[in-house]
């Protein structure tokens, strides 16, 4: 199939493909990104004739809007078939930002309201039977931002949603290095089950409330990192990786399909040992590139991706 093919698919056709073909690994790491950075873009003003620009923040009127996104795109990805959708929302390198960076993000998550305010978003939820369901160390980072009334929300939207098992939206916090995280939880588990060595899959279910596939799919932006990858789902290094271009809450349906395309029908279709002249050719001349490698623009300071491949002329 070719991808203008695909493109032209309704949602519920990609679904059953999707389905299909990624059973048992139904998984997407949607490392949600670039809020602050679309935002700006968004909102950004001219400030005088010489083309300066405004670029601060109003963190309640961000706070509104920034997640807000993912909550749809959320919507969206799972029309396309996937099953569970794990957002990495805090992870331990973010305590590196310092004290000042926290109650920022605790105005970042007030925008998950968004559930409680807007009955048609709850409705598209309830009819898609999306349950959400917020992991790890949410109370004691919500309690750090003395944000009890936030936690109260938290508890109201998995209560909400938790009759939904058609698909889930896992939200995560991680404080501790996830090494430590397996170890504890290793341990609780053992002792409460009568000195039973727990399986992967009982850790997974005591974690993430749910039982989880593997994930197949890691969405990223900007440099090429795989920050938050959370635990037990992402062990065997199964994840196909992906980064836009452009912040997340700036990408659409049209960029999710290029990467469901690729997973279910280019990645798949390698071949291991067959060589002939058009692989050699391909090879030798991409000998020097490498993906990933990037630059840093002076005229606005961001790192973008150097296109590093020469596509074959056939």
């Amino acid at each position: 199939m070719k991808y203008i093919d695909f493109n032209g698919l309704k949602d519920e056709e990609i679904s059953e493909i999707v389905k299909i073909k990624l059973e048992g690994e139904n998984t997407i790491i949607y490392a949600y990104d670039g809020t602050r950075r679309s935002y700006l873009i968004v909102f950004t003003k001219l400030v005088n004739q010489n083309n300066q620009i405004e670029t601060k923040i109003d963190y309640d009127q961000y706070s509104k809007i920034a997640i807000q996104k993912f909550l749809y795109d959320s919507v969206m990805m799972c029309k396309h078939g996937i099953k569970t959708i794990c957002y990495p929302m805090w992870f331990c390198t973010l305590e590196d930002r310092g004290p000042e960076y926290l109650p920022k993000f605790i105005k970042y998550l007030e925008g998950l309201s968004e559930l409680l305010d807007n009955p048609s978003l709850l409705k598209m939820y309830s009819e898609l039977g999306i349950r959400i369901i917020f992991y790890g160390e949410y109370k004691l980072l919500l309690e750090r931002g003395n944000a009890p009334d936030l936690l109260l929300k938290f508890e109201k939207i998995m209560e909400l949603t938790k009759n939904n098992s058609n698909h889930y939206v896992l939200l995560g916090t991680n404080i501790e290095q996830p090494s430590e995280t397996f170890i504890n939880n290793t341990i609780s588990l053992y002792k409460s089950n009568g000195n039973v060595i727990p399986t992967t899959n009982s850790l997974i279910e005591q974690y993430y409330g749910v039982k989880v596939d593997q994930a197949s799919i890691y969405l990223g932006f900007d440099r090429f990192s795989t920050d938050g990858r959370p635990i037990l789902i992402s062990d065997k290094g199964n994840e196909n990786l992906y980064y836009s271009v452009s912040p997340h809450p700036l990408i659409n349906q049209t960029t999710f399909r290029k990467v469901l395309f690729d997973i279910l029908f280019c990645r798949s279709n390698t071949i291991e040992d067959n060589i002939n002249s058009d692989i050699i050719e391909f090879y030798m001349d991409n000998k020097d590139m490498v993906m990933g490698v990037g630059n840093v623009n002076p005229h606005g300071n961001y790192w973008y991706p150097d296109p590093q491949v020469k596509v074959p002329n056939h």
